[in-house]
């Protein structure tokens, strides 16, 4: 049983009042005749996202973004965000360093903290996120179209490359340069998510999920479970070179922890899309379609490509 089946079989709940529930990267919920609030929540445990090693101000960035990846991903503004901190003992110097990352991160979003709790416990760090967003630009995974393109809005596999770094054979290891273990590094512990980018181009897309568990699985979320398929081109999916010189496409699509967005757009827009793209610096392209298969195919240079996992799995 993944995270998915669990939520499935025991805490999907109807919702009553709330516009849209579980399922997507965030809740909505009416606000007035214009507008949405959407809310959703991350956690951060020890030993599975970060270790007692892990630099604070990081972690304190980190915490922040990957909530704010989720109304980015909505097509949203986030406005406020509550803290949930659990800790064994209060270090001032982590503390201290904690906090300024998150500061950063706040200031650099707009973003207010208006509160949270504090616990003595196993580190673990949630945060609440809430944001607005325009009904008539919301976005979510199940307004995808047949035939729309596929977008990605910068390249993938960075996050990846560092936390499976040293998994990867010596001799693989020995081609990856200073400067690409240092955009890894940075990927992976300060994900920036794409919020100016997304705010021009959200009335142009359909759909959107921002990309946690790797591009294959959150694939799925906005194709298969609304019972489309996908025709993908690998040769077209912004990666840095050294996942082509060495064959590592597998952990560039699945190794996750990304925080771009992949969207689905109608063809008409292309056009526009790419403007934005350069206009906003982005290595973003259009990597597929929509098909009506309810299946996901890779091809790369020509010829079918099969990848042996989909993505990031709790407890999968």
């Amino acid at each position: 049983m993944n995270e998915f089946d669990l939520i499935n079989k025991y805490f999907n709940f109807p919702s009553i009042s709330a516009d849209l529930g579980i399922g997507d990267d965030a809740a909505l919920i009416n606000k007035n005749k214009n507008e949405f609030y959407a809310i959703s929540v991350d956690t951060l445990n020890l030993n599975h996202h970060f270790t007692k090693t892990s630099d604070p101000y990081y972690l304190g960035w980190k915490s922040l973004a990957v909530n704010i990846s989720d109304i980015v991903a909505m097509g949203g503004m986030p406005k406020y965000a509550l803290l949930s901190l659990s800790i064994l003992e209060p270090e001032d110097s982590w503390l201290s360093k904690f906090a300024k990352g998150l500061r950063a991160c706040a200031k650099k979003y707009n973003v207010e903290l208006i509160g949270g709790d504090t616990n003595k416990g196993s580190p673990s760090i949630s945060i609440t996120i809430i944001g607005d967003v325009l009904k008539k630009n919301v976005l979510r995974r199940d307004q995808v179209e047949i035939n729309d393109e596929i977008w990605l809005t910068s390249e993938v596999g960075y996050a990846a490359l560092h936390f499976q770094y040293n998994n990867i054979p010596q001799k693989n290891r020995q081609t990856i340069s200073n400067c690409l273990k240092k955009s890894a590094h940075e990927s992976f512990v300060k994900p920036i998510p794409p919020l100016g980018f997304i705010q021009k181009a959200k009335s142009l897309i359909h759909s959107a999920i921002d990309l946690s568990d790797g591009l294959a699985g959150d694939l799925q979320h906005i194709t298969l479970k609304n019972g489309f398929g996908a025709k993908i081109y690998i040769d077209k999916i912004p990666m840095h070179k050294w996942f082509r010189e060495n064959n590592f496409y597998e952990l560039a699509l699945t190794g996750g922890e990304d925080y771009q967005i992949l969207f689905t757009a109608p063809v008409k827009n292309n056009h526009k899309i790419n403007s934005l793209l350069k206009k906003f610096s982005m290595k973003g392209a259009m990597i597929g379609h929509v098909s009506n298969k309810k299946s996901i195919q890779y091809e790369l240079n020509g010829q079918p490509f099969h990848l042996s996992k989909d993505g990031f799995r709790h407890f999968g």
